[in-house]
């Protein structure tokens, strides 16, 4: 959901009771978790979700959202397990530590049993249009909002009775040049009575992309320095292949050290099953996150890929990224990066955002469950923009140090853009002209010992 809110894992936030009112200092060992529980696909809430507890000490409790799909949770040191279940949705595990925050805003994503069929996002007759729907909610009752009005750079759109908005304009393909970023626009929201929320550096590719706001009303707001501009909040969307600097691959780089590291640690774990959800941490300084968004891994996947690939690009090419993504993002929930949120949402992680490409969708479901391993192990699959002349020569993915030459002629003469590790992303929308996604993946994996699970 594309809503801003300050304070969300805090350990310097006020700490407030179910009323509002400040709880006492003596209660500082007690973290409370303010689940929303939200549909996956809407951003709309979820009224009487369930969610049963498991406590350190195995004791069992459930709680009961609200019409709003809001329920809170007072927990003590320990590791708590919640499993979220609603009526007509697959049901979702996940944990919280408690003790080390005073406030965790956990907003959970559930899946739709019967998720309605996604289209190919392109239309080979017309390359160069673009379709942008979604859904707007108020942020407070997480209910549809009607009759608001969205400028979507030069285009206007307008919600019908269902919070639903849709409109479609023709767009420019996207150079093969690297130095040549497709244009952006700025999105805007605005309803009288709330606060207009505008989210800039949409990349404007080939495709259909549906997005998920929560406006919050005027009187409810409360604010926030790094959230909001006048009457507006504002948001600024990273795409990791295009928007990755240096800093970021290098801050990206020293925390996979640090994780590398401690693997021995997480080694009996690591060689477990795929898990089936993540904890995503949003608004985020880098790998320092002050919310949470709780998702199956299949949904992470589906939504994110678009933020680290181009939506565009051949299915092959998406399907072989959609592999590399989960793989990513299961191996940090074996190895998460905080003790309660698993990944960031940036690109000093694993870029990601809750707005989706159908194109991607279809990838991701097309490889559901299909991962990248090494030893036994889920494997941390890195990628980079252009892998040629990485340190193997030209025409050569691989860095010949860590990661082998791999003879790769199609990317020979561009210029590189990345570490040179694991999968050539631009290079696998080369080869997907003609051949299939884990051919791909054990093009540029293989070599280093990864297999295709």
């Amino acid at each position: 959901m594309l809503a801003l809110a300050g304070c969300v894992v805090a350990s310097s936030c006020e700490k407030r009771d179910s009323a509002g009112q400040p709880r006492n200092s003596s209660d500082a060992k007690t973290t409370r978790i303010e689940f929303t529980v939200t549909d996956g696909i809407t951003g709309f809430a979820v009224p009487g979700a369930t969610i049963s507890v498991t406590s350190p000490d195995g004791k069992e409790s459930r709680l009961t959202a609200g019409k709003n799909g809001v329920v809170s949770f007072p927990a003590t040191k320990g590791r708590f397990t919640f499993a979220i279940k609603g009526q007509g949705y697959q049901s979702l595990e996940t944990y919280f530590s408690g003790g080390e925050d005073s406030l965790i805003r956990a907003e959970v994503h559930l899946d739709p049993q019967a998720s309605p069929t996604v289209a190919s996002g392109r239309s080979a007759e017309d390359p160069h249009t673009i379709t942008i729907s979604g859904y707007l909610s108020d942020a407070e009752e997480h209910g549809p909002l009607a009759d608001v009005e969205l400028s979507l750079g030069s285009h206007t759109a307008r919600t019908d009775g269902r919070g639903y908005f849709t409109a479609s304009f023709p767009v420019d393909a996207l150079s093969a040049d690297l130095s040549v970023k497709p244009a952006t626009i700025m999105l805007r929201a605005a309803k009288s009575g709330y606060v207009s929320h505008v989210l800039k550096n949409f990349y404007l590719i080939p495709g259909a992309y549906t997005f998920k706001i929560a406006l919050r009303s005027a009187g409810a707001m409360t604010a926030s320095a790094n959230s909001r501009t006048g009457a507006e909040e504002v948001e600024y969307l990273r795409q990791g292949l295009l928007d990755r600097t240096a800093v970021e691959l290098q801050q990206r780089e020293e925390a996979a050290v640090a994780a590398e590291s401690n693997a021995a640690t997480y080694a009996k774990t690591a060689a477990l099953a795929l898990p089936s959800s993540i904890r995503v941490g949003l608004n985020c300084s880098c790998l320092t996150c002050s919310s949470v968004q709780v998702m199956s891994l299949e949904s992470y996947t589906a939504s994110g890929l678009d933020n680290e690939w181009i939506s565009s690009w051949k299915a092959a090419s998406l399907q072989a990224g959609a592999v590399a993504y989960r793989s990513y993002g299961a191996w940090h929930v074996l190895h998460p990066i905080r003790s309660n949120y698993d990944i960031s949402s940036t690109p000093c992680s694993q870029a990601w955002g809750s707005q989706t490409a159908s194109s991607t969708i279809n990838a991701a479901n097309a490889t559901a469950g299909v991962y990248l391993s090494k030893s036994g192990a889920i494997f941390r699959s890195e990628y980079s923009a252009e892998n040629n002349n990485a340190g193997c020569g030209n025409g050569y993915s691989g860095t010949g140090s860590t990661w082998p030459c791999i003879s790769d002629a199609r990317c020979a003469g561009r210029a590189t853009n990345g570490h040179g590790r694991g999968m050539c992303q631009w290079g696998s929308s080369f080869w997907a002209s003609d051949k299939d996604y884990r051919w791909i993946l054990n093009h540029y994996y293989n070599p280093g010992g990864v297999v295709v699970q």
